[in-house]
């Protein structure tokens, strides 16, 4: 989809976050950005939507009710390098490791503030168009 005002591809964020309420706060927060936004509460609905779509970042929640986010993480790397950034209350180190050890851009545990998390997408979001400018180059 196009923002018409400056011909600019809005950036696509897949949200898997099972608690309804920090979903829709994440999704608020981040719609306010001018990002196209998808959200999933489960991971037999994110598998769907990612399979349909393809999507610049990705927030991932570890604890889902259908099945661990840690095996979806591998799933999506064996496929893409999209940004994915992990939500999780999962704060052990080495569960921070892991993920790494995966290629995640970001890991925030639970509790964190919505403008942080904010700053962060944009942040990734602002990478992940200069790494795929370089590789135009």
């Amino acid at each position: 989809m196009r923002n018409m005002s400056y011909g600019v591809k809005k950036k696509k964020i897949l949200i898997i976050e099972d608690d309804p309420v920090l979903n829709q706060g994440i999704c608020l927060t981040l719609g306010r950005a001018e990002y196209e936004i998808e959200k999933a509460f489960c991971l037999e609905e994110a598998r769907s939507r990612y399979k349909k779509e393809s999507f610049d970042l990705v927030l991932l929640d570890f604890n889902l009710p259908d099945g661990s986010g840690y095996d979806f993480l591998k799933e999506i790397r064996q496929e893409s390098k999209e940004s994915i950034l992990i939500l999780t209350t999962n704060d052990l180190e080495i569960d921070m490791i892991k993920a790494l050890g995966l290629r995640v851009d970001d890991y925030v545990t639970k509790p964190f503030s919505l403008m942080v998390l904010r700053a962060r997408v944009e942040a990734l979001l602002r990478c992940s168009s200069m790494d795929r400018r370089q590789e135009i180059d």
